[in-house]
């Protein structure tokens, strides 16, 4: 996520990724990530991945397979543990 807000602009090396839970009618649904403003979002049951700008426009969305590929293979396999 760093990487990719990175690109995007000026990012403090030490700021903290910030997590959440989501639950939708009672029930876990996915994860959300912050960073700078911007939101990565896991959506357990769509299997989809979607990046957030700070004004909250879809910046890209793929499948959580798109998701790993694009990521080093430690990356991948911290995506399987969370999964």
């Amino acid at each position: 996520m760093q990487a990719a807000v990175s690109e995007r602009g000026n990012v403090d090396g030490n700021a903290p990724i910030l997590e959440t839970t989501l639950i939708r009618n009672g029930s876990y649904c996915g994860r959300r990530f912050s960073l700078a403003g911007f939101s990565l979002v896991w959506f357990q049951e769509e299997g989809q991945v979607k990046f957030y700008s700070p004004l909250g426009t879809l910046e890209q969305s793929c499948s959580i397979a798109q998701f790993c590929m694009m990521n080093s293979a430690s990356n991948v396999a911290d995506v399987r543990r969370a999964a």
